[in-house]
């Protein structure tokens, strides 16, 4: 099995490391995950402010030469926030791995967090939350995440709220660093095509060998949707915009994979029910679709549809109808194994995204075998488990944001 060529060590500090050798065109892909996210940032938006900075320039090497360590050999490095962790990828090509690993190591243990860097990207964080108002999904979204996930930090923004952000300090990102700077939270996956994958590993054992360990463990959360709640909201625009939140299996319940067959029943693609129902059958929709993210707290499966203002309170209704009342067969869901198979496969072509799915997947606690099983519990839902989704789940209740002109 393609899993038994994974190498994984844990080091004295906690951080895993995963090599996964492949044979192509000397590109080496690296995914540095850290575990936590915005789930226990002090300061909304601090986090990604933080991870994004981490690429302004270390001790040793400035910003320019960061950027070409990767770019001379026409790769690159970037670092992203979510909810439940944060990213650095970069690309390279094998000769210039250990250079990479050299400017990595820096960056991590040495970075400057230089208050003129700081101030600059405030102002483009303050300006992507004023955008985001302007899109009509974003904005529905992020009001139904106020709803469904209140009281938690799954309800914020990832980039943080417009005033906290302006008012972050060069010793807020600086301390928020020396949180994440912990070992327990790293896994680092490793795609690549080496050839001596010991000297490879002693290689990332010397990157990441010396970051501390202060002993991270994910807070959990338990808000279940308990009773329906609708909240309605006028902004200016065209369209009407409905978005609803349902239960969902958790990733480590036996219902997850039909979890996941069931919600590319509902909303994956052209054939799925929602876009039958809604779109072809009624005329409702510019749009819809459904998403069902993995999480290691509150799982949820979002409905979508945007319409016109005119048909918003009927469309609203039918969606619903769909989600919980509107028959499937077993064609449907043999349909939606082989879109969720084929949409898989397709993202795992480059060697960046191997490397992520492996680091994901670990960095999640579900393990990097993960990836590799991923076809087959697909293929093995029983046709009845997924309709079995709608009565253990699903049932009557939902939260709901609905957005007018």
């Amino acid at each position: 099995m393609e899993q038994q060529k994974v190498l994984k060590k844990t080091l004295p500090n906690g951080a895993t490391l995963l090599i996964y050798p492949t044979k192509g065109w000397g590109i080496v892909a690296l995914s540095i995950f850290l575990r936590g996210g915005i789930l226990d940032e002090p300061l909304p938006g601090v986090t990604h402010l933080t991870t994004y900075l981490l690429l302004k320039g270390s001790k040793k090497f400035p910003k320019a030469e960061i950027s070409a360590t990767f770019e001379d050999f026409g790769g690159g490095i970037t670092t992203t926030t979510s909810e439940e962790y944060s990213v650095i990828e970069a690309t390279t090509k094998v000769e210039g791995l250990k250079k990479a690993l050299e400017v990595i190591r820096d960056i991590l243990l040495n970075p400057l967090f230089k208050e003129e860097d700081l101030q600059r990207e405030k102002k483009n964080v303050i300006t992507a939350l004023r955008s985001k108002k302007e899109n009509p999904f974003r904005f529905a979204y992020s009001e139904l995440k106020k709803l469904t996930f209140a009281a938690t930090p799954y309800e914020r923004d990832i980039l943080g709220e417009e005033n906290i952000v302006q008012n972050l300090k060069r010793e807020d990102i600086i301390q928020r660093w020396n949180q994440l700077l912990d070992g327990s939270r790293f896994v680092v996956s490793l795609v690549g095509d080496i050839e001596k994958v010991e000297e490879t590993l002693r290689l990332l054992e010397e990157t990441f060998q010396d970051i501390p360990l202060k002993g991270f463990q994910y807070p959990t959360y338990d808000r279940k949707i308990e009773e329906i709640e609708v909240k309605t909201l006028q902004r200016e625009g065209s369209q009407a915009t409905i978005l609803c939140a349902f239960n969902a299996p958790h990733y480590k319940s036996e219902d997850y994979w039909a979890g996941k067959v069931f919600n590319a029943v509902l909303g994956d693609g052209f054939t799925s029910l929602l876009f039958r129902e809604l779109r072809e059958k009624r005329g409702y929709a510019y749009a819809t679709t459904s998403f069902y993210p993995t999480k290691i707290n509150l799982p949820r499966i979002f409905t979508y549809i945007g319409t016109s203002p005119q048909k918003a309170d009927q469309a609203f209704r039918d969606m619903l109808e769909v989600v919980q009342k509107i028959d499937f067969s077993p064609e449907d869901v043999e349909i939606a194994k082989r879109k969720i198979i084929g949409d898989w496969l397709m993202d795992h072509q480059t060697r960046a995204r191997k490397a992520w799915y492996l680091g994901w997947f670990e960095t999640l606690h579900m393990g990097y075998e993960t990836d590799f099983l991923f076809t087959e519990k697909i293929k093995n839902v029983p046709f009845e488990r997924v309709k079995d989704i709608r009565q253990k789940f699903i049932d009557n209740l939902y939260h709901a944001v609905v957005v007018k002109p």
